[in-house]
């Protein structure tokens, strides 16, 4: 079986012009969007893919954990006949640390002329998680709002059909923007790929975010997702074969492909429903309050360790300063520790309570 990256070896001599936009495509042109385009794009900048390519060859240009692959990927479609061609435009990143918002997004003009808005996913810092947790007890984060409104402005911007896609949080903030643009707008709208993005916090909020784009929307996840398979997904999806194991199938480089195609199977993993059923089970016990107090205590503990990344950084920062972390936890008044620790025992609970040998994932 077969990569994006060798999809792209087979494939990438066929124009879109030929052979339109499909499911592999789209988990591609949403994972451009994990590489900084400030050096190749500047403020307002647009460019080629293939113009890209040379500018940021050798260059450090990616985040996290797919770093390298990222690097592999931009030289693929910069080489090929099928991307190359693409415009990048409209590169948006924000990153503050006091208003908790981690988001980038990049407007994709395709030969068409129809656009494809990429949503980056999170990165390894520590403002990009705390923004993720802060879904669990938010109907909408920063970053949610900052994608609804780069889809709206680049709807106005651009005539013709609208793709929007992203992996991991930008699949969420994909599907939120489209969900929020206005009837004339999301009418225009071809495809929605959620690439084992997490679902929504409040599950009436998920219904209207997928009633509004179901007819719209792909959304895949790993056999072994966890990720994808946090708060609530009322939305049909379909699973993936991964070469890697447990959460690291959350990679999607990892994901398996055959043809045009991603290989398919039949039903998630064991491991999956149950993170799926504990994390619910955890939300419906716990309010919104403590866990909101639990997130922001949460945080404050892993800042203490100067770390600003889940990275060597932080491991780093943990071990070496461990009175830090023990200062933080004392200075936490005793009503709020109490709180603290009936969501960790909640937590808990929900996670040692099995029905069966089966489980079944939870509905929505």
């Amino acid at each position: 079986m077969s990569s994006i990256l060798d999809y792209l070896r087979w494939r990438g001599d066929l124009p879109l012009a030929s052979i339109p936009l499909g499911e592999v495509d789209g988990l591609i042109l949403s994972q451009l969007s994990m590489l900084f385009w400030e050096e190749g794009l500047g403020a307002g900048g647009s460019e080629t893919l293939k113009s890209l390519g040379g500018i940021l060859q050798g260059k450090p240009f990616s985040v996290g954990y797919t770093a390298e692959n990222d690097v592999k990927l931009l030289e693929a479609v910069a080489g090929s006949e099928r991307f190359g061609g693409i415009v990048l435009s409209d590169y948006e990143h924000a990153f503050d640390d006091e208003a908790g918002i981690q988001f980038a997004a990049v407007t994709l003009r395709l030969p068409d002329n129809s656009v494809f808005v990429s949503f980056r996913g999170t990165d390894n810092t520590l403002v990009g998680w705390k923004e993720d947790f802060a879904m669990t007890y938010s109907r909408s984060v920063p970053a949610q709002e900052a994608a609804a409104g780069y889809l709206q402005r680049a709807a106005g911007r651009y005539p013709g059909r609208l793709y929007a896609g992203g992996h991991s949080k930008g699949g969420n903030l994909a599907m939120y923007a489209a969900a929020h643009l206005e009837e004339g707008q999301r009418a225009r709208i071809a495809q929605v790929y959620n690439n084992d993005g997490p679902g929504f916090n409040d599950s009436a909020f998920a219904r209207d975010i997928y009633g509004k784009i179901q007819g719209q929307l792909l959304s895949f996840v790993p056999q072994s997702s966890v990720i994808g398979m946090l708060l609530n997904h009322p939305e049909d999806y379909e699973v993936v074969a991964s070469d890697s194991i447990g959460i690291w199938q959350h990679d999607p480089y990892s994901w398996q492909v055959e043809g045009p195609r991603f290989v398919r199977r039949p039903a998630l993993a064991g491991d999956s429903v149950y993170v799926q059923n504990v994390v619910r089970r955890w939300l419906s016990e716990v309010e919104e309050e403590e866990r909101c107090l639990f997130i922001e205590t949460l945080f404050q503990v892993l800042k203490s360790t100067d770390a600003r990344s889940f990275g060597k950084e932080f491991w780093l920062g943990l071990f070496t300063h461990p009175g830090a972390v023990l200062a933080s936890i004392k200075d936490i008044d005793p009503e709020s520790r109490r709180r603290i620790n009936r969501v960790w025992a909640e937590l808990a609970k929900a996670a040692v309570r099995r029905e069966g040998k089966e489980e079944k994932p939870l509905s929505a």
